[in-house]
């Protein structure tokens, strides 16, 4: 019964225009802060700011499950290219295998549902001013049974910064664009996101807060930390106010886990081990695992 519950919650947070999520979770740096952190970075993650400027030269991979067999991969490469960083990343979820049946109840074969992205980001920092700017192009191929979608998209994005990098204001308008859908075209309405991140003066911590806005009037809050117990560890967590809409009012426990993403990074330099995980509200999680290597 969760896993039908968690279905619905799935897809209700999907456009109404196309199928697929456009802020699935691909990496375990966004839903380890349950959706926030717009300005942290990670060079595979769905959700960021086209302007984050990511110095380190790496490669990572990621791999996501969700409940009921819906699982998610991903690789990206980060690279510093002078004044530029560019970075790029192959995204894919597969929703599953599906049995299917005609008018006339006739088994008609199995069918998968799956989504694949290709995407590559362009930031730069600006001479003399303590701003980045940056943009993002992404094409995305879906299939749901019958239905194939094709997405071309770009965003945008700006960082302010103040006395450092992690002190820092963003404002970035995300995939907006063309759809192809079953032959007929389709405009993206783009979202909005208003980000900050404060590094705390008595504790060795992050703070991000994230404010999406969506059309008709929907606005959503995510605030996640990000905790460094030394130079190479680091605990990260977070939620936003899909808390209320996933409240499925079982008990208490899942009413105060839902929503919520908890994490821990290792880095040695060469390498950066995350792991991660998403609860949503009907008790249920999601997992996943980064790797990514410095070269």
């Amino acid at each position: 019964m969760r896993y039908i519950v968690f279905y619905l919650i799935l897809f209700l947070n999907i456009d109404s225009e196309i199928y697929g999520s456009r802020y699935a979770f691909t990496s375990p740096s966004g839903f380890s802060m349950g959706g926030a952190g717009f300005l942290f970075h990670s060079s595979n993650a769905q959700i960021k700011n086209p302007a984050v400027y990511n110095i380190n030269r790496n490669f990572s991979t990621s791999v996501v499950k969700y409940p009921a067999e819906i699982n998610s991969q991903s690789i990206g490469l980060n690279l510093p290219l002078n004044n530029y960083v560019f970075s790029s990343s192959l995204k894919y979820i597969s929703y599953g295998v599906f049995e299917g049946y005609n008018e006339y109840a006739e088994f008609t074969g199995n069918y998968k549902s799956y989504e694949t992205w290709i995407d590559g980001y362009l930031s730069k920092k600006m001479k003399n001013f303590p701003i980045f700017i940056g943009s993002n192009l992404n094409f995305k191929s879906s299939k749901f049974n019958n239905s194939r979608i094709k997405m071309l998209s770009t965003s945008i994005g700006f960082i302010g910064y103040y006395k450092n990098i992690n002190n820092a204001v963003g404002l970035s308008i995300h995939q907006f664009g063309l759809e192809l859908k079953n032959q007929n075209l389709f405009y993206i309405e783009p979202r909005y996101v208003l980000s900050g991140s404060k590094k705390l003066n008595y504790l060795p911590a992050i703070i991000y807060t994230d404010f999406l806005f969506e059309n008709k009037n929907k606005t959503e809050f995510f605030m996640g930390v990000c905790f460094s117990f030394n130079k190479s560890l680091k605990f990260i967590t977070g939620s936003s106010t899909r808390k209320i809409d996933q409240n499925s009012s079982q008990d208490l426990v899942k009413s105060i886990l839902g929503a919520t993403g908890f994490g821990f990074i290792y880095d040695s330099d060469q390498v950066v081990v995350q792991y991660g995980i998403y609860y949503y509200g009907v008790g249920v999680s999601v997992k996943g695992l980064n790797i990514g290597v410095s070269f």
